[in-house]
């Protein structure tokens, strides 16, 4: 897959942002070092503010000066001023233009992030619950230059906070292929049970291969178990975090242990035929909130998800089928 997104969404966007990267600050509280991560969006915005308030000082400085000043310097003070008001005015319509084309750019990308994790059966509110939404404050009047400029920051920064939230979100989502070279040997759904001959539900999909063939893990998280599982046979299962899981059973061997963090792509087992199953395979799930989901999807995953989840981070002839029995 090219990692690539739309043209339109990175042009004013992309402008704006490129000079500002996920940075880490240290410092020592004379116990330990702590690190503070200040994601873009918290620098742009601050540096929008920083540039309100200059343009704001400088308005206030003249009206300060202009009232405080002898009757016969106030003509040309009052030019002066007035010269000066124009020129900040300017620059603050130039700001704000470039601000709503930044916004927009910033609504296009969260719309088509969205649109993605929807075809995935996912709420896009999963990877955004938990926002801080507290205010108050004492009342403060400001004028009404000053607070149109900052309410256009205040919603520019909510929703880069929610892109950012989103995009985050994402790497939770199994987007990697679990292992290359394999046939698909049985489907998600009904089937019909390869060893009882009746219909019974398959919560995964079966990839076929030679024994040893190494898996990978398909999205970043932590191992919930790698253990021997009844009908799974040896199995591995990870959390992804927002509910999200996968298992991959029938396994030879696994190579991690239960609380290792996994990447994305990592080596985390080989495939064998242990358990319930008629000879060499990878069994394949993934389960949001405990219930298990067509996986086929997921591994469907198109350019643009791809993109942004890069972006958030950085011989055997017999058929091959098995899974813990279920009836229908």
């Amino acid at each position: 897959m090219i990692d690539r997104v739309p043209t339109s969404n990175a042009s004013a966007a992309g402008k704006f942002r490129s000079p500002f990267r996920h940075r880490d600050i240290f410092f020592h509280d004379g116990k330990q070092l702590r690190r503070v991560s200040v994601a873009p969006s918290v620098q742009a915005a601050a540096v929008l503010t920083v540039l309100a308030l200059l343009l704001w000082s400088a308005f206030a400085t003249g009206q300060m000066l202009l009232a405080n000043a002898p009757g016969a310097e106030r003509a040309p003070i009052k030019t002066n001023v007035s010269a000066e008001m124009l020129r900040m005015q300017q620059q603050v319509q130039a700001m704000e233009q470039n601000v709503a084309a930044i916004r927009q750019d910033v609504r296009e990308r969260y719309q088509l992030t969205s649109q993605e994790v929807r075809k995935l059966g996912l709420d896009p509110k999963r990877f955004t619950k938990g926002e801080y939404t507290g205010q108050g404050g004492p009342f403060e009047a400001v004028e009404p230059l000053k607070a149109g400029t900052d309410s256009k920051f205040k919603e520019l920064f909510t929703s880069w906070k929610r892109l950012d939230q989103l995009e985050l979100g994402t790497i939770s989502i199994p987007s990697a292929q679990p292992v290359t070279g394999t046939a698909l040997t049985s489907n998600y759904g009904v089937r019909s049970d390869p060893f009882r001959g009746r219909a019974a539900m398959h919560a995964g999909i079966d990839l076929a291969g030679p024994t040893g063939t190494p898996i990978y893990a398909t999205a970043d998280g932590y191992v919930q178990r790698s253990e021997w599982a009844g009908g799974y046979g040896n199995l591995v299962e990870l959390s992804h975090g927002r509910g999200i899981q996968t298992r991959y059973g029938h396994l030879s061997r696994s190579v991690v242990n239960a609380g290792d963090k996994v990447k994305r792509g990592q080596l985390i087992a080989y495939m064998g035929s242990t358990g319930r199953s008629t000879g060499s395979h990878l069994h394949y799930e993934v389960r949001v909130d405990g219930k298990a989901v067509n996986p086929i999807p997921f591994m469907q995953g198109t350019d643009y998800l791809l993109a942004v989840q890069r972006r958030a981070a950085a011989g055997n002839t017999q058929v091959a089928m098995g899974g813990p029995e279920a009836s229908k």
